[in-house]
């Protein structure tokens, strides 16, 4: 079985590529996993050591000027031709369309040549990639069943949820994080007889989530007993946050990248954060409350969208970065982390908006594709080789 993973241009596509393609590696070691993406560095860092082909397209985002017009098709013409050239080695049995404009070329040339596809929507809001392919897939994967509002798919729209990758649940919430404290972003020894708050401020834009928590830092210290911070800064601000925390004895949690996030989130009673698409998913997946302050610039405003479905489940607290104060959002922390009966039921509340089995059901939505054919049966007899391919007697 050949899988072709296409799109990009932020870590939240890849990574959700990488977890359907770690569980088929885990389900079909012998398939055959390639990504077509931007190539811009994140992705590289992302994709890097997988093992996975990995091709480049030279496509753009699509500017309201003419000579973003122009830029764009051209680049268009240019990815197409590149991409038919690569389709000519990879000969995919199935596309998935990750999102951003780099999985335009990719899933068109898919549906040209009758490989069936599959986009997966992170978003409440889905993106303009997807909206503009939704008519070319087989199935269109989404998270939110809110999404629906903008998709007219039919049968073929399923709510699987994002898909997570299963290194995020090697521990169960009760479970104490042993991680190696000298490890970047390792957790160790950092007991505590009081509740623990996540903050991560690591991604874009969230040096007013860093800010905010280093000036609200002492007063969250006084008034919570025992209180635990686990920080993520991202790089950018670590020195300076680190510093804030060193003044009041907290800087062993402060990180300037967590690796093991799983054990983040088994440790974590509450968490501060933006309301990207894939941070949502874990942390619901965890059944953890959240206060979230949406990324203000995300495109179409995905982020707020995201928060406000959170808040609507009664799983998180959403506060506008236009709004945000050192007062507001401290008093706001100390209200939640303070009232055990407001915590319960938020996690209550988050736990069952979670899909943690989101990865499987994506897995699966592709073999009954591949076994039932495109739709007016156009891969039929494909599909039907491709299945016995993976039947228990070829393994």
């Amino acid at each position: 079985m050949r899988v072709v993973f296409a799109g990009g241009g932020t870590g939240g596509h890849i990574m959700a590529g990488l977890a359907v393609a770690e569980g088929i590696k885990a389900r079909y070691p012998q398939a055959e996993i390639c990504f077509v993406s931007t190539g811009n560095a994140l992705e590289e860092r992302c994709l890097e050591g997988k093992g996975y082909k990995f091709f480049k397209t030279k496509a753009r985002a699509w500017k309201g000027s003419l000579i973003g017009m122009t830029l764009f098709l051209i680049s268009f013409v240019v990815s197409f031709l590149r991409c038919l050239w690569y389709w000519r080695e990879l000969r995919p049995d199935v596309v998935f369309g990750l999102g951003g404009y780099a999985s335009l070329v990719p899933v068109i040339c898919a549906y040209m040549r009758r490989v069936p596809v599959l986009l997966l929507e992170q978003n409440v809001v889905p993106g303009k990639a997807t909206r503009f392919l939704a008519p070319w897939a087989d199935l269109v994967l989404c998270h939110w069943t809110a999404s629906a509002r903008w998709l007219s798919c039919g049968e073929r729209l399923r709510f699987t949820g994002t898909p997570l990758r299963g290194g995020l649940f090697g521990r169960q919430p009760t479970t104490p994080p042993q991680a190696d404290q000298s490890a970047s972003g390792g957790i160790a020894g950092l007991g505590s007889k009081g509740p623990t708050l996540l903050v991560l401020g690591g991604s874009q834009g969230a040096r007013a989530i860093n800010d905010a928590m280093v000036e609200g830092l002492p007063l969250l210290k006084e008034r919570v007993p025992g209180l635990r911070v686990i920080h993520s800064t991202g790089k950018e601000g670590y020195a300076r946050v680190k510093g804030a925390y060193e003044r009041l004895g907290m800087e062993e949690g402060v990180f300037d990248f967590l690796v093991d996030m799983g054990a983040a989130y088994s440790s974590a009673d509450l968490v501060l954060s933006r309301a990207g698409a894939t941070t949502l998913a874990e942390i619901t997946a965890w059944g953890l409350p959240a206060v979230l302050i949406p990324y203000p610039h995300s495109a179409d405003g995905h982020q707020y969208s995201n928060a406000e479905e959170l808040a609507a489940g009664g799983a998180a607290v959403v506060v506008k970065e236009r709004d945000l104060t050192v007062q507001g959002l401290t008093e706001l922390l100390l209200g939640v982390l303070t009232d055990g009966e407001r915590l319960q039921g938020m996690r209550r509340a988050s736990m069952a908006m979670g899909k943690p089995s989101a990865t499987q059901e994506v897995i699966q939505c592709m073999l009954e594709l591949l076994e039932g054919g495109r739709r007016s049966d156009r891969g039929h007899q494909k599909g039907e080789r491709v299945c016995q391919s993976l039947s228990p007697q070829a393994l």
